[in-house]
């Protein structure tokens, strides 16, 4: 018997607690969660790239849809700022010629570049650097190390971590 007062008193508080809440439609919230390949940057919304404005290594998110690794995330930073990036102030200081950077994962992950670091300005090398390291977190790696060795041809390997606004 007190078990069955118990639950009534249960149940009219629960009613009493639900008075005043008025139904709702549906609430439009975009796609359900799929499965999709993990193979690879699967980038929905944006990739971010960093470039140079004012003289400072700002993070500038483009639309993307797609497997981005970071080394394709690079390939799209020696691309250049787009027209509408550049009519905004952007630019880079990395050179256009170059050559293939090569990207290894790990903790941190490498970049390899074609010649000597020292032919590279700070914000070249830290557009790079930064790309790197945020397309390595977009690609679902967790990341320990706040930066990236650098490696170039018959030079130490030069470590450098991430330094934008």
């Amino acid at each position: 018997m007190r078990r069955t007062r118990a639950l009534l008193a249960l149940a009219a508080a629960t009613l009493v607690a639900a008075c005043g809440v008025q139904p709702t439609g549906v609430v439009p919230a975009g796609p359900g969660p799929s499965i999709r390949n993990t193979e690879g940057t699967y980038v929905l919304g944006g990739l971010t790239l960093y470039f140079v404005s004012e003289g400072r290594v700002i993070p500038v998110t483009r639309p993307s849809e797609g497997f981005i690794s970071p080394e394709g995330a690079v390939t799209l930073l020696l691309k250049g700022p787009t027209e509408r990036e550049a009519a905004q102030g952007l630019t880079t200081f990395v050179p256009p010629g170059l050559g293939r950077v090569a990207v290894y994962p790990g903790d941190p992950s490498s970049v390899a570049l074609p010649f000597s670091v020292h032919k590279l300005s700070d914000q070249a090398i830290n557009q790079l650097i930064c790309t790197v390291i945020a397309a390595s977190t977009a690609n679902g790696r967790s990341l320990h190390s706040p930066g990236v060795n650098v490696i170039s041809p018959n030079e130490n390997v030069y470590f450098q971590s991430c330094k934008a606004d």
